[in-house]
């Protein structure tokens, strides 16, 4: 499923967007083909979500202003 960029960019991450380094082949990738792989998000016990996998995809779409992601939630 797709979700809005800002959605996403509003749960909590394991690491602070601007502390993941742009991999520029992957931002090149990603500027040709789009986001392949879905960002991963977990359910918590107490139902809160985090963004578990993605990180750079993320990061490389905040940065290309993408405007919806892919993404897989998954309970935790």
């Amino acid at each position: 499923m797709n979700m809005p960029l800002e959605a996403v960019l509003k749960l909590e991450t394991r690491l602070p967007l601007n502390l993941v380094e742009i991999n520029e082949k992957l931002e090149e990738d990603i500027r040709q083909n789009g986001i392949k792989e879905p960002v991963e998000i977990k359910i918590r016990e107490d139902g809160s979500l985090i963004v578990w996998d993605g990180l750079h995809r993320l990061a490389i779409a905040n940065r290309l202003g993408i405007q919806s992601v892919p993404v897989i939630i998954v309970p935790m």
